[in-house]
């Protein structure tokens, strides 16, 4: 864990500039994932320029739309300090809320410009699943995002405990989260070893964005790459959950994330095998 990668030093002043990891490497996924689409987007005949305008409003809109999720389903812990809400940069996004806001926004981009939205889609689909794969290193690296307590698996971590500037203790998630739990004391360095829940989403990120990226090149009809990802990153995200120590379930049974999932394999699935096997239509 370490929440701030570096510090940029600035002599006179005295003081320096954090750079979050968090935020790093949500700069990082930006960039090589524009990088990617507009490579794409040029083998199709699309401008890259737009990609890369698109980029930018899906990136702006999703980490509004994500934070929302987030600020929403954890609301009780902005009641006594609302400024908290904008602190993006310590983690704290839910990537079903910024998908959903960055459908809607290539939706609203794709209208203006009169692009084709299904065949833009489908580029930018692969783009965002390893996106999403570098924003799992960010929360590794910021400690959110954590998973349930593994004490026999010899890969699982430990987070540290952390302390502000005043001595006050303000981590790691893990750590508070097991505090409150009565798993280990303030007085402890750590936690109890956790699966290393971001690492495992790192991987199958980088796995689904390969099998996405294979599949662009076979799609019988635009639109198919994405939902296939509709199909098979709710599958990731459901067992991911099953990990997961930080998200609480909703009537002792589902977390709002494994949910979203169910409703988006349902939706997903009848609509990939209706465009793969309908003959009608072929684009």
């Amino acid at each position: 864990m370490r929440r701030i990668l570096l510090e940029i030093p600035l002599p006179f002043l005295h003081k320096a500039i954090p750079i979050y990891s968090y935020g790093f490497m949500m700069m990082v996924a930006f960039l090589v994932t524009i990088a990617i689409a507009r490579w794409r987007a040029k083998k199709e005949g699309i401008d890259p320029a737009k990609i890369t305008d698109l980029g930018v409003y899906i990136i702006c809109a999703g980490i509004f739309g994500a934070r929302l999720f987030f600020v929403v389903q954890f609301s009780e812990e902005y009641k006594s300090n609302l400024l908290n809400v904008f602190k993006v940069y310590e983690g704290g996004l839910v990537y079903y809320g910024g998908l959903f806001a960055g459908i809607l926004t290539i939706f609203v981009y794709v209208k203006k410009h009169r692009l084709p939205f299904l065949k833009v889609i489908d580029v930018v689909t692969p783009s965002v699943a390893l996106g999403l794969g570098f924003g799992r290193i960010g929360c590794f690296l910021n400690g959110c995002c954590f998973g349930k307590v593994a004490l026999n698996i010899p890969w699982a971590i430990r987070f540290p405990r952390t302390v502000d500037k005043t001595g006050i203790i303000d981590g790691s998630p893990a750590f508070l989260h097991q505090c409150e739990q009565g798993m280990v004391s303030l007085s402890e360095a750590y936690s109890l070893p956790v699966h290393p829940a971001q690492l495992y989403a790192f991987l199958l990120d980088v796995v689904l964005f390969f099998i996405l990226s294979i599949f662009f090149k076979y799609r019988k009809r635009n639109g198919e790459t994405l939902f296939l990802f509709g199909i098979l990153y709710p599958v990731v995200r459901f067992c991911l959950e099953l990990l997961r120590g930080d998200n609480p379930l909703y009537l002792n049974l589902f977390t709002v994330a494994q949910i979203i999932s169910i409703a988006m394999f349902v939706v997903s699935l009848p609509l990939f095998v209706i465009s793969r096997y309908s003959r009608a239509g072929k684009r």
